[in-house]
């Protein structure tokens, strides 16, 4: 069967673009048998996947989370689309954005796409790509040393960090660079950032707009876009709360791959 097949070949796919040492070896072993168990899971014959990019397709990629109730709601279509459980409502209204984002551009229908998780394979965002038919793998391409020593270059159609182990405002910069060395033209990195004050390690929607602008200049351009009305939302749950006061979840498009030579 043509879904069955996909998901084991994509991670053949990414393996033979790894080192050959006999470490990382294993772990590309390790996410073979994962793959095919992953496989082994989805529905039989020419049904439709557990989720479809239509049931995704009004969910934003690029949005601000500034109130509780929005996150909630996105918790419970989760579970109306069938997507494992998880107590974490952020968690959940940002991994929807990413798999919607993993679906309708990413995927081509095969579930080939190779995904890195930079939190690792217990995260909300792994297992909903699982259950979708994806075979997520753990590797943190944002560190030093493991694009070109585990993964190579260009080799990834998306990378993911989301919360609760955002990227922060003093490493961004260099975690979109090294992740942008990974990635393929036309894949994705997708993140999220805290919003509140600086120093709680929180970002304003003036800094995140500077993000944007400088990483269009690297070649990163942003998947949807922010508004006004998300700039008036974030400034008055800033006035509203005393502490941190929300998410930034951000999807850039690698339109100019670069090397880490």
């Amino acid at each position: 069967m043509k879904g069955r097949a996909s998901t084991a070949d994509s991670v053949a796919r990414f393996g033979s673009n790894l080192s050959s040492s006999p470490a990382v070896q294993r772990v590309v072993d390790r996410a073979r048998q994962a793959a095919r168990d992953t496989a082994a899971r989805l529905p039989q014959g020419e049904g439709a996947p557990p989720v479809r990019a239509l049931d995704l397709q009004h969910i934003r990629m690029t949005d601000l989370l500034t109130d509780g109730r929005v996150a909630r709601d996105a918790r419970r279509r989760a579970r109306r689309l069938g997507l494992p459980r998880t107590i974490d409502d952020t968690s959940a209204w940002a991994s929807l954005g990413a798999l919607a984002a993993l679906l309708r551009v990413v995927d081509d229908g095969s579930r080939r796409a190779v995904v890195l998780d930079s939190v690792g394979e217990r995260s909300t965002f792994s297992r909903w790509a699982t259950s979708a038919g994806f075979a997520p793998l753990a590797f943190d391409v944002m560190r030093a040393d493991v694009v070109g020593e585990q993964v190579a270059e260009r080799s990834v159609d998306m990378v993911v960090r989301l919360h609760p182990h955002s990227a922060s405002a003093e490493t961004v910069d260099e975690h979109l660079t090294r992740a942008s060395w990974a990635v393929r033209r036309g894949g994705l990195i997708c993140i999220t950032m805290k919003l509140g004050p600086a120093h709680e390690h929180g970002v304003s929607v003036a800094d995140i707009r500077s993000l944007i602008a400088r990483s269009a200049d690297r070649g990163l351009k942003l998947v949807g876009q922010l508004d006004i009305d998300d700039g008036l939302r974030a400034r008055e749950a800033s006035r509203q709360e005393t502490g941190s006061f929300g998410l930034a979840l951000l999807t850039f498009r690698v339109s100019v791959p670069h090397s880490s030579s």
